[in-house]
């Protein structure tokens, strides 16, 4: 028998202990897939992927010559990006960091929710076949794509175009597919170029490009399938599955004589996980033509139009919980409403046409999908970080994830990790540095250069070509979208003008006077009684907020605050000032308790205005989160 001495033993049994602790933390690791990263799945949602060195095929206009690099830049003016929800430009580096980001991390499976393109255009599908098929040749990646409605925007092919590209000397320039696209009130002075390019393209021009990527079955996948096709799990045969894909075989019928495309699809990318992509897209002729266009309203629509789909998914469903698989849903579109339950707040305050509330879905929306089976849904299209729960009355717990755009405020994707039982684990990674992001600054300056010349009234703040990151760029870009577009198109007038003409501190004081006649004439003749200043400084002093960060908060910084918790969520808090932020939670959470009078209806429209900013301050975590299935709840992971 061997002998060992009293310093092997203890050095045996370090080993023993060592190792068993070595074992149980690889198990861990695994149960979260950090060493089993094929059970990871990355979520890059709206792209909006434009060809910044595109070739247009065309000598007449090639681009803007770029001196940097003696490229020809087929890029949008920054006006024209101030203006969206947007970027068009930047957004095309910031898709390059964002999948080194996923290579970096070990990631394999890799989901584009839909408006993956800027608008289906030929140009900006095959730079994205490029960019994707380059990521999956070098490092392994597998892409799952599903349309928006930006891709395609007409079921089929049509003329298409954008009058704002940027031309020499930085001035706007038209380019179009034909003469078709062109409107009759156009600026005289408005080049025009001509590229088919830059036409609208279709759901075949979609898969012909892109249809390796999810729209058809890879020899990778362990299953596959369409809607238009029995769900035979068990008698799977890839060639038969290839063969049931052809676009041919995915129409629906839409009217008794018209028939559109579904590329709705089930796919097992790896053993237990079922993504099942949804093409949510709803299409209506154009009058007096024969092109049917998208909606952008999504399953509120969806539901009734393509009401082969729920069926489908009951389907599915029940297949998946027979066979223990994990079902996630994608699509472009969300299936639980993103703010925070506010919509009927937001209605009565701004009109039904704000804030995108055509796009909300409604309960019995939520209700039908939750009570079909699925879970965990994950969308894009609202560019916004957020968590939704919905329980429908039978009680089926519906969880939709929110996806940010890389292209918008704020920058970032999700990936989701499956390894506990009946749990999820998802994370949200932020785009700080992106590489090739400031190439177009000295372009962007001479535009500016340009309007400032021609004494443009909504000109851009120069100073968002001072930024440094990816972050602090979108986060100046949606502070100028809100300033030129949002206040101007979504908020009344009157009570707007009202707002923007006092700061944090006649807020406050405004909101601490008792009598609404008091309120009233505060707002006619902006007096800030001492005796009442010095009541109002005591009380703040007790409540832990500093007069002076009131009196420094305007009403521009307090709406901004808003858009800015509405699109991020707890990623804003983050970015915003912590005393800033919480100064502005304190004054909204006084005027949110305020009882007006009748005949207050500046202080009418600041309760509801309060209520829905507080209502988004205080949300489901969205940040890092654990999904339990059975539980049907969301937990904080920080």
């Amino acid at each position: 028998m061997l002998s060992l001495t009293a310093y092997e033993k203890a050095a045996f049994h370090s080993f023993i202990f060592f190792s068993y602790s070595l074992m149980l933390l690889l198990g861990a690791n695994q149960a979260f897939g950090q060493k089993n990263d094929d059970k990871k799945v990355a979520f890059l949602a709206d792209v909006h992927l434009q060809d910044v060195y595109a070739d247009l095929g065309e000598e007449e206009f090639k681009g803007i010559y770029n001196p940097q690099n003696g490229k020809y830049a087929t890029i949008r003016t920054m006006k024209a990006q101030i203006y969206s929800t947007r970027l068009f430009n930047e957004n095309y580096f910031a898709f390059h960091e964002a999948l080194r980001e996923v290579v970096s991390q070990g990631i394999k499976i890799v989901v584009l929710p839909g408006d993956f393109s800027d608008d289906g255009q030929p140009m900006n599908l095959s730079a994205l076949n490029t960019i994707l098929s380059e990521f999956s040749e070098a490092y392994g990646l597998r892409f799952y794509l599903t349309t928006g409605n930006h891709d395609p925007v007409t079921a089929a092919g049509s003329p298409g175009g954008k009058f704002d590209f940027m031309g020499p000397g930085g001035k706007p320039q038209a380019l179009v597919s034909d003469r078709s696209f062109l409107r009759d009130n156009l600026p005289t002075d408005l080049p025009v170029a001509f590229s088919d390019q830059i036409a609208y393209g279709g759901y075949a021009d979609v898969l012909e490009q892109l249809g390796a990527f999810g729209f058809y079955p890879s020899e990778k996948d362990l299953y596959w399938t369409h809607p238009f096709e029995v769900l035979d799990y068990e008698g799977y045969n890839f060639q038969e599955s290839k063969k049931n894909a052809a676009l041919a075989n995915r129409y629906f019928d839409v009217s008794p004589t018209d028939s559109l495309p579904d590329l709705s699809y089930l796919v097992e990318p790896v053993e237990g996980i079922w993504l099942l992509g949804i093409d949510a897209n709803v299409y209506f002729p154009v009058e007096g033509t024969d092109v049917y266009k998208g909606s952008s309203v999504g399953f509120n629509l969806a539901k009734s139009h393509k009401s082969h789909q729920l069926k489908w998914i009951k389907e599915i469903a029940v297949e998946a919980k027979k066979r223990g698989k994990t079902l996630v849903s994608f699509s472009h579109y969300p299936l639980v409403e993103f703010n925070d339950g506010s919509d009927v707040l937001l209605k009565r305050t701004f009109g039904p046409n704000r804030f995108q509330l055509a796009r909300s879905p409604l309960p019995a929306i939520s209700t039908a999908y939750a009570d079909a089976g699925i879970k965990v849904h994950v969308a894009g299209h609202m560019h916004i970080n957020d968590t939704g729960i919905f329980t429908s009355e039978i009680g089926n717990t519906l969880v939709n994830v929110q996806v940010p755009s890389l292209a918008a405020y704020p920058p970032a994707f999700k990936v989701l990790t499956f390894g506990q039982p009946s749990k999820i684990k998802v994370e949200t990674h932020r785009l700080q540095e992106v590489r090739g992001m400031d190439e177009f600054f000295p372009l962007y300056t001479m535009e500016h250069d340009h309007l400032k010349e021609q004494k443009d009234t909504s000109i851009w703040k120069k100073d968002i070509l001072s930024a440094h990151t990816y972050l602090s760029y979108t986060s100046h870009h949606l502070k100028e979208l809100v300033r030129l577009r949002f206040i101007p198109s979504d908020w009344p007038e009157g009570h707007a003008g009202q707002l923007l003409s006092l700061n944090g501190l006649e807020l406050a004081y405004w909101a601490l006077l008792q009598n609404h006649d008091d309120r009233n004439e505060f707002l006619t003749n902006r007096s800030l009684g001492s005796k009442s200043l010095k009541q109002l400084t005591k009380t703040l002093r007790k409540q832990g907020v500093e007069r002076s960060s009131l009196a420094n908060m305007s009403g521009l910084e307090l709406i901004t605050a808003f858009y800015f918790i509405k699109n991020g969520d707890q990623l804003a808090k983050k970015d915003m000032d912590g005393s800033n932020w919480a100064t502005a939670v304190h004054l909204m959470q006084t005027i949110a308790r305020l009882t007006p009078g009748q005949n207050e209806a500046f202080a009418h429209f600041m309760v509801n205005f309060a209520q829905i900013f507080t209502a988004m301050a205080e949300d489901t975590p969205s940040d890092h989160f654990l999904i339990d299935l059975q539980e049907g709840v969301v937990e904080d992971l920080y």
